[in-house]
């Protein structure tokens, strides 16, 4: 059986993935204001030897209703993730950091130059989780009036890649700097290369303010789950972030995205497939179900399903609860209906989606249980799904991580199936091997290198 990566899905702010759970007398998560509890967190996970944290992030709340959000910290209040990852960095030496941000509305070029300043820092320890954005909030805040349909964000993602590899991987080349101090040369003017691009939405003139990082591109990672967005993983993403219903939906979802990706021209073997796991860890069952039911205890269904309003544009408590949940179309958050609908083995009412969702939201795998138990349970879904890892979904921090790292870590070791210790080398080299610090030759980003296609 291969070995597995593991991550973790984290949001800088209160409440995430068990809406209300912040209110748990032990949940640390409200201390995500002071660096010291990140820095305390991410050196869990390295000790767990942890591949990568995977921080998603958002613009705007839920603005259908606004005082429930605020009330309920749902959505709100946040902070930006990617402004804390030098002190993360700095207070660890091997675990990696994947940041978010959105196409819709981050600038190409500051985008670019951000992530090679934190690969530089970090020396090769970063990732981008390349997201389109649809909240009408964010569209409100930044100013924009138009919303922009689903498959057209994904036809800006694709040109907003293709820039930033040109930024990346063209406009310097390997040996642009000289340092040379006798002759006062730090560049070579020859071997920086202008790109002036022209396209249907972006256009930008000039060169890369920031010398070549040691990953250039950073480890590329996308989360869609739709058709038109597991096609632009396949184009561009070497980690793929999926959820699915049932494990042969998401089995058919893994060999559907190598497939695209092999038919694209590239290896499908440079592409880590990942999938939710939300694991619940009790030295016996009896622990393990108590722990449980004290988490859902602290849920709140109200907000539960205002995230699920936020993420599909869909109120599900002004439907008829008795009418059947289907013909269902949005351009948010279409993964978040198909679940119900065309991956689900039956007919759907409404009111069986307010229970489906109020009990699991918007997590992945869940297991409750022993170590021995859940370290079965994730070989026994690696087999049949073919997935190459997980992303832990934490419930209370730092408890959760902790459960995890000191019981179910050590069994998957002695398994054979989870790493003892960290391979030398960047993120991406840690993912597909030795030596693969940058884009592989087939990866689209890698023509790019060519100067002449900058133009």
């Amino acid at each position: 059986m291969k070995q597995i990566h593991l991550g973790v899905f984290e949001v800088n702010g209160i409440n995430h993935l068990t809406q209300g759970i912040w209110a748990h007398p032990n949940q640390n998560r409200v201390n995500y204001k002071d660096i010291n509890y990140w820095i305390e967190i991410a050196q869990i996970l390295e000790r767990g030897k942890f591949d990568f944290m995977f921080f998603a992030d958002s613009y705007g709340y839920p603005k259908q209703k606004e005082e429930l959000a605020f009330r309920e910290a749902s959505g709100s209040p946040s902070n930006d993730p990617m402004l804390i990852i030098p002190a993360l960095a700095v207070s660890t030496q091997h675990i990696a950091f994947t940041m978010t941000t959105s196409t819709t509305y981050e600038a190409p070029y500051a985008n670019a130059r951000r992530f090679s300043t934190l690969d530089h820092v970090t020396k090769g320890r970063i990732g981008w989780n390349v997201v389109t954005t649809s909240s009408k909030a964010a569209a409100d805040l930044f100013g924009r009036d138009v919303f922009v349909p689903h498959d057209e964000r994904y036809d800006i993602a694709d040109e907003y890649l293709e820039l930033s590899y040109k930024l990346w991987e063209g406009s310097w080349d390997d040996d642009a700097v000289r340092m040379d101090r006798e002759n006062r040369v730090y560049t070579d003017p020859a071997k920086v290369h202008k790109i002036v691009h022209d396209g249907k939405y972006f256009k930008l003139t000039g060169y890369h303010g920031t010398e070549p990082s040691v990953q250039r591109t950073p480890v590329l990672f996308q989360a869609g789950s739709s058709a038109r967005g597991r096609a632009f993983a396949a184009r561009h993403a070497e980690g793929v972030f999926l959820k699915a219903p049932t494990t042969q939906v998401l089995r058919d979802q893994v060999k559907d995205i190598r497939n695209i990706a092999q038919s694209y021209g590239r290896d499908p073997s440079f592409i880590k497939v990942f999938t939710g796991l939300s694991a619940i860890v009790g030295r016996t069952e009896e622990e393990a179900q108590r722990k449980y039911k004290e988490y859902e205890h602290y849920k709140s269904k109200e907000a539960t399903l205002l995230s699920y309003q936020s993420v599909t544009g869909i109120d599900l408590t002004q439907l008829d609860p008795q009418s059947f949940f289907e013909n269902i179309h949005t351009e948010q958050g279409q993964t978040h209906t198909d679940r119900f609908t065309k991956h689900s083995q039956s007919r759907k009412t409404v009111q069986d989606v307010i229970d489906d969702f109020s009990t699991k939201g918007f997590r992945g795998l869940t297991v409750i249980g022993t170590p021995d138990k859940i370290a079965d349970q994730i070989e026994r879904w690696v087999e049949e799904t073919d997935v190459d890892g997980f992303n832990l979904e934490p419930y209370i921090l730092p408890d959760s991580y902790l459960d995890f790292v000191d019981l179910v870590v050590p069994i998957l070791q002695e398994r054979g199936i989870f790493k003892k210790d960290y391979a030398p080398g960047t993120f991406r080299e840690r993912l597909f091997g030795q030596g693969v610090a940058k884009l592989p030759h087939h990866h689209p980003g890698a023509v790019y290198r060519d100067a002449s296609r900058l133009s």
